[in-house]
């Protein structure tokens, strides 16, 4: 056990009692991303080349999972904040213009299958986005997105050619929370697990069709349209796999561990 705060957490381990870490989820070149703000090295001011620090802008964040899909916001004003809680680092993100997005689009056009997982804080109940990979996903096709709805819900949606939306409820802001969500078009199911529990599975049609190739936005739906997360994201990471039960509950192990968040 390791010792966050007040808090205990489990260290994160695989079979074999090897502990866990997230590149094993890319290790067979899976399309993906891994952005991970405790690690400073991967964190950069708006110019992109200046090391970030504490309490000041980040402009760019680097890809942990081989992929090169970088994160990148140029205007100071736009760039979440990042901060640090004892042992805690995250990206605080104002809910008026802050986002990141993508330097290039990212290619999941080679399968239906998706694994999200985040830690996240909503600050007020609204209608939020921590990550969609379209610049708007009721207009486009083959995307996801977890995002906060108005009132007390977290929902994960996915589209082949038709939304489907699996629902949280009950968690009112403030909460932080670790949030995953699970997918697979042609299978029609769409799973969100919040804290490492399952609460929902949608299994609405999601139409056909592949994930997109497109740019993916954090902190907002685009940079010219709203939904601005009022909030945190202490860890986020996508692959183009629905991941097995052992690496979901890894998965959600780590990322609690770098939320503050017991599970």
């Amino acid at each position: 056990m390791i010792g966050i705060g007040a808090t205990l957490f489990k260290v994160p381990t695989m079979h074999g009692g090897a502990a866990f870490s997230p590149a094993s989820l890319f290790s067979s070149v899976e399309e993906g991303f891994w952005y991970d703000p405790s690690d400073l090295s991967t964190l950069f001011k708006n110019d992109g080349t200046t090391p970030a620090v504490v309490d000041d802008v980040v402009g760019k964040v680097l890809d942990k999972s081989g992929n090169g899909n970088n994160l990148i916001q140029a205007t100071s004003t736009k760039c979440p904040i990042l901060r640090q809680s004892g042992s805690l680092y995250y990206l605080e993100f104002d809910g008026v213009d802050d986002n990141l997005r993508t330097e290039n689009t990212i290619d999941f056009s080679g399968g239906d299958q998706m694994t999200i997982c985040t830690g996240a804080t909503k600050d007020v109940d609204g209608t939020m986005v921590i990550l969609e990979h379209t610049s708007n996903i009721g207009n486009n096709n083959g995307t996801f997105r977890m995002a906060a709805i108005t009132g007390d819900v977290w929902r994960y949606t996915s589209k082949g050619t038709i939304l489907s939306n699996s629902t949280a409820n009950n968690y009112t802001a403030p909460t932080t929370n670790v949030l995953t969500g699970l997918s697979d078009i042609s299978a029609d199911s769409a799973i969100i697990r919040v804290d490492g529990v399952q609460k929902n599975e949608s299994t609405s049609n999601q139409g056909d069709g592949n994930y997109a190739n497109d740019r993916l936005n954090v902190g907002s739906r685009n940079t010219g349209f709203g939904l601005q997360l009022d909030g945190r994201i202490y860890g986020l990471l996508g692959r183009a796999l629905v991941s097995s039960t052992v690496e979901t509950v890894s998965l959600e192990s780590y990322m609690a561990a770098k939320t503050g968040v017991s599970i």
